[in-house]
């Protein structure tokens, strides 16, 4: 019985540790997140590409 139980929490806490790592890998900390990066390529900005062409 003491096993069981055992086996369940460590899979629970199992779950919950994977839950984070996949929670953390999605939120992106290592390139930081898309939307305040400027949008821009070898010729320059977009923005500014845009209003010239």
């Amino acid at each position: 019985m003491i096993t069981a139980m055992a086996t369940i929490l460590i899979l629970i806490a199992l779950t919950a540790l994977l839950a984070g790592v996949v929670r953390y890998a999605r939120h992106d900390h290592f390139a930081g997140p898309a939307n305040v990066a400027e949008k821009h390529d070898d010729l320059g900005s977009l923005a500014l590409r845009g209003r010239v062409a």
